[in-house]
């Protein structure tokens, strides 16, 4: 934004606003450029930008059957992303974790600034860093701390977190969320499982334990289908991978898996589309009762919700609305995630960012070529 915004934005003087970008600059860490004329008088003010090549976070998630690794810049801007040769739920915590360290080889090589390692977790993860469950993944009660230098075999920040919290990170600052003016958004991301993320009042609201918003185990149906957690009829027996290809009357080891169903409902597959619309109303259900509680501003359909959403927006409105307490009538602003498979990697570097926002004068050294001789 132009730095003449920023004064106005933070309320701070002129010159305090100036010295301010001139260090941030010194690092490396932002651009200035002439802004546009807007027709007044006077020379316009220099508009303001976070560099993004100066210095990247190392993101990495890590799902049931698949784990990726990237770089994103400053900005959340995704670099370069590798898919590590490796099934998390079938090899395990420590083969994951070395392939995934094999694939950050040639990131690190790339020559930018690395700040530190986040990673987004398809799990119950708690706020120290301690993976408690992952039923769809068979991980359980696993230090990940001790895992992550093998992705970063530095003395830099190693930080995690469940990958719907960070996906909902991510829309509030980089997505959808970004310019609405609501500060209460409800993230939902789907793949084995239906994960939730809930930002409150601008921030991250995990609980007392980091365990806030686990959506996917809601009970909507107590006469459905068997949940991995124990439970019976779950939002993610309805709803989940799994559900969404036992209502198409596919397998799962069905190669198009999901996204073939999404695919055969949007060229009108009599199954398929059945499939998603029956999806759709859990999902409205389930939804609407968490309105219920909640009340965001805002709901951002992830993962292949997204999908579900732009096939069945009508149906999911419905089904959440008919639950929804009379005395809760507002308009409801249930919209698809802009992020796409994006979304956990940017909320992963975000959390690493924060700590480059908060003293980025003792994170960043100048760069070399600004250093007298």
């Amino acid at each position: 934004m132009p730095r003449a915004e920023i004064t106005e934005n933070t309320g701070l003087n002129k010159s305090t606003v100036l010295s301010l970008v001139d260090e941030l600059a010194h690092h490396g860490l932002v651009t200035e450029q002439q802004g546009a004329s807007n027709g007044n008088r006077g020379r316009p003010s220099p508009v303001v930008a976070p560099n993004p090549h100066r210095v990247v976070a190392i993101a990495t998630e890590i799902s049931v059957a698949h784990a990726r690794i990237a770089t994103v810049g400053l900005g959340g801007r995704v670099f370069e992303s590798v898919e590590a040769d490796v099934h998390p739920a079938i090899d395990g915590p420590e083969a994951t974790t070395r392939a995934l360290g094999e694939a950050s080889i040639s990131l690190l090589a790339k020559g930018a600034a690395v700040v530190g390692a986040g990673t987004a977790i398809h799990g119950l993860v708690t706020i120290d860093g301690q993976l408690v469950d992952c039923p769809n993944m068979g991980w359980s009660s696993l230090e990940l701390a001790s895992y992550g230098q093998a992705v970063l075999p530095r003395e830099l920040p190693l930080l995690f977190g469940n990958d719907a919290d960070l996906g909902a990170l991510a829309e509030h600052r980089r997505g959808i969320g970004r310019n609405v003016d609501a500060p209460d958004l409800l993230y939902l991301s789907a793949e084995i499982g239906i994960g939730g993320g809930l930002i409150r009042g601008g921030e991250r609201e995990s609980g007392r334990h980091g365990h806030a918003t686990e959506v996917g185990h809601l009970v909507v149906n107590p006469a459905g289908t068997a949940c991995a957690c124990g439970s019976r009829g779950c939002l993610e027996t309805e709803v989940g991978a799994l559900a969404l290809l036992r209502k198409a009357r596919r397998t799962s080891s069905n190669r198009r898996g999901v996204e073939g169903v999404l695919e055969d409902a949007q060229f009108g597959h009599k199954q398929a589309r059945a499939a998603v619309a029956d999806a759709a109303g859990w999902l409205g259900f389930g939804i609407g009762n968490i309105v219920n509680i909640l009340d965001p501003g805002l709901v951002v359909c992830g993962g292949f919700l997204a999908g579900i959403h732009q096939l069945a927006a009508d149906e999911i409105e419905y089904a959440a609305r008919a639950v929804i307490v009379a005395g809760n009538r507002r308009p409801l602003h249930i919209v698809p995630a802009v992020l796409g498979g994006d979304a956990a990697l940017v909320g992963a570097a975000e959390l690493v960012f924060d700590h480059v926002l908060s003293d980025p004068a003792a994170l960043v050294p100048v760069p070399s070529s600004r250093v007298p001789a």
